[in-house]
């Protein structure tokens, strides 16, 4: 059914004159509130009543929609993850995206199998995607090509399907960690994750394997814990573990930060301290890190930087559609830097057995 623009303003609570702005890509508003309505307007099933943009030239020459679409297919939403890892990536991708002009909106959909996308973006809509989703495959890959939209995945790969991604450098950051607990004298190093099926988590958990293999740590089963859970469900089965006789490593490298609180309400209700029995490096870098007693060691990732990189390789994609030049799956990866804080102690060093001649 139709519907008049001083009716949909009423329904998003703006004024007639800022809906006009709005539908007809008039200055006026501040961009964040232009981005805002524009989706809900989409979301709401209105998109037909903006005005189609002009082709213009944008950034390095690609003509295209002055549009780009940050997508949310993913049916998992991790504790804590919405509040504390992404808005900083989104932020990097905004400012970068508006830095060569183009407009930038935020779709969820959590659909990871992206069924509704046909039907929710039109390819003369937006000049390109950034994708987040849990796991990359065929299938999805299949669908996002039906989009004809040039797209980047957001830390999410498959070596065996040909799609352009950023992604966190796992095996960098997992290798920097355990050799850091190395230098500090740790002989017992475990490895702590949730078990969610998501692609870069998979991936950590697998080159935390590999750097021990590497660097000539034992790998104990009992200390290769995965929780199936997160949140209290994961501290409770940390707790059980522990408390049940399983004696924790001296140190525990945790998938991300989030997890890693739960690691240590878990040892410390299993009669452990944080360092001075166990020590704890975490993932990410968020700021709860700062706020955790002890603070926290993690891999910080430059998340506001990986945003940025996210839409500079968008952009080239869309450049080199225009131009009809030959697009190849490119990977891109961000490294992890150690913030050292006071989650880990040096142990001392063995006393060495006095010779006699």
């Amino acid at each position: 059914m139709a519907i008049k623009s001083k009716e949909l303003a009423n329904l998003l609570g703006v004024s007639t004159a800022t809906m006009s702005l709005v539908l007809n890509h008039k200055q006026g508003i501040s961009d964040e509130l232009r981005s805002s309505l524009l989706s809900r307007i989409r979301e709401m099933g209105y998109g037909y009543m903006i005005k189609e943009t002009p082709e213009a030239e944008v950034g390095g020459g690609a003509a295209a929609a002055k549009n780009i679409a940050y997508i949310i297919l993913s049916d998992h939403q991790e504790e804590g993850d919405e509040g504390a890892f992404f808005p900083p990536v989104i932020e990097g991708a905004e400012r970068e995206a508006r830095h060569l002009g183009y407009h930038f909106s935020i779709i969820h959909m959590y659909d990871e199998k992206a069924g509704r996308l046909r039907d929710s973006i039109g390819k003369d809509q937006y000049a390109g995607m950034i994708v987040y989703a849990d796991v990359m495959s065929s299938a999805l890959k299949k669908e996002l090509d039906s989009t004809e939209i040039p797209y980047v995945m957001l830390d999410c790969y498959d070596p065996d399907v040909k799609a352009s991604s950023v992604t966190v450098n796992n095996r960098q950051g997992v290798y920097a960690a355990v050799r850091y607990l190395l230098e500090k004298g740790h002989r017992e190093i475990g490895y702590v994750s949730s078990g969610t099926p998501r692609s870069s988590l998979v991936e950590r958990k697998r080159c935390f394997s590999y750097a021990c293999e590497d660097l000539g740590v034992e790998m104990r089963p009992e200390w290769n814990i995965v929780t199936d859970s997160l949140g209290q469900k994961a501290q409770d089965y940390l707790e059980g573990l522990w408390k049940g006789g399983v004696r924790p490593p001296s140190a525990l490298l945790v998938e991300n930060d989030v997890l890693a609180l739960s690691v240590y309400r878990a040892l410390k209700s299993a009669g452990y301290t944080v360092p001075e029995d166990v020590s704890v490096i975490g993932f990410d870098g968020r700021s709860i890190c700062s706020i955790m007693e002890p603070t926290l060691t993690t891999m910080r990732i430059p998340r506001r930087l990986l945003g940025r990189t996210l839409i500079m390789l968008l952009h080239g994609k869309i450049d080199m559609r225009s131009r009809s030049m030959e697009e190849v799956a490119v990977r891109l990866e961000m490294n992890a830097e150690l913030v050292e804080m006071a989650s880990v102690r040096k142990l001392p060093e063995p006393l060495k057995e006095k010779r006699v001649d």
